[in-house]
């Protein structure tokens, strides 16, 4: 069994419903999603079922989306570790592979081919601000850190990496262990962790949820199998899947937003164009139509009228 993985809440659900929609254009290749959310579901979701861990669904192509409700205090970013291990050990123990991805992301490409990359190794995607040297004092405090809790430093890491998707089988399952790890040491030099960040870039830890991630990769035996940045579409490239940094999309005032420079990211027009499909239609069908055409064609007039 192949299991997709997103946590979610408020308005985040309707980043969730493109990411959905946007899985199944492209080919769906997973057996099962299960959502990781607190507070209160969305009406417009389907009639839901009891299950095992909590509600699902299922879409009209088959595939169950089981909703298993998170407990704690922590802003939902620095649940990823635990959540990964509690998916890995008791939600899905049984199964092969698991693809997480930021509930704001969109697909771009064809599923199966998260699949042909995590035999690799672990997928990962480099982050936005990539270049993080070896010796960059940040990282060389992780390692000393790391060594004076026991940990030993295997890896070199090249660059900076961005936990919204992470791609794991099986048997690559200690790497969520060496990233509770990692977690663990971090955390106490995080601030507050209700906070997506406190701090910035000249403290050690600047959000313990990235930061954690990176380390992860330093201490782990597991094979890595890295893309940069251009899998999320931060620079051109291979463009998997859009990842929105910053603003939401569905949060954006357009025509604000385009009179002070900012035109429409490619990442809010794909938001738009896969909000409404064939697995969840959280919207009007006649507002996500418009808005979609309206970021194109500001997007397009972008072209001749933007921030310098």
């Amino acid at each position: 069994m192949k299991i997709l993985t997103t946590l979610a809440e408020r308005d985040y659900f309707l980043g969730f419903a493109a990411l959905l929609n946007s899985v199944v254009h492209y080919g769906t290749y997973v057996d099962k999603v299960i959502v990781g959310y607190r507070g209160e579901l969305p009406e417009w979701l389907p009639p839901l079922r009891v299950s095992n861990h909590g509600r699902e669904f299922t879409t009209p192509e088959g595939l169950p989306v089981e909703l298993v409700e998170l407990s704690g205090s922590k802003h939902m970013v620095h649940e990823k570790p635990k959540w990964f291990a509690h998916v890995s050990d008791v939600l899905a123990p049984d199964a092969t592979e698991y693809f997480f991805f930021d509930s704001d992301i969109i697909i771009n490409t064809r599923m199966s081919f998260f699949g042909e990359w995590v035999a690799e190794g672990i997928g990962i995607c480099g982050d936005v601000n990539f270049l993080f040297d070896p010796t960059h004092p940040i990282r060389l405090k992780w390692a000393k850190l790391a060594e004076a809790n026991g940990l030993t430093v295997r890896n070199q890491i090249h660059g900076f990496y961005n936990s919204g998707f992470l791609a794991w089988t099986q048997e690559q399952k200690p790497f969520i262990a060496d990233w509770n790890r990692a977690f663990s040491i971090l955390a106490p030099k995080s601030g507050d962790m209700k906070q997506f960040r406190v701090f910035d870039r000249t403290a050690m830890v600047q959000s313990t949820n990235q930061d954690s991630f990176n380390l992860a990769m330093m201490i782990t035996e597991v094979p890595l199998s890295v893309i940069g940045p251009e899998a999320m579409s931060f620079i051109n490239g291979m463009q998997l899947m859009f990842h929105p940094i910053g603003a939401k999309p569905w949060k954006r005032d357009f025509g604000k937003d385009f009179l002070q420079g900012r035109a429409p990211r490619q990442a809010d027009i794909q938001f738009w164009r896969h909000v409404n499909g064939t697995a969840l239609q959280p919207l009007p069908v006649a507002k996500a139509n418009r808005t979609l055409k309206y970021s194109r064609a500001l997007r397009w007039l972008g072209r001749f009228y933007h921030r310098l």
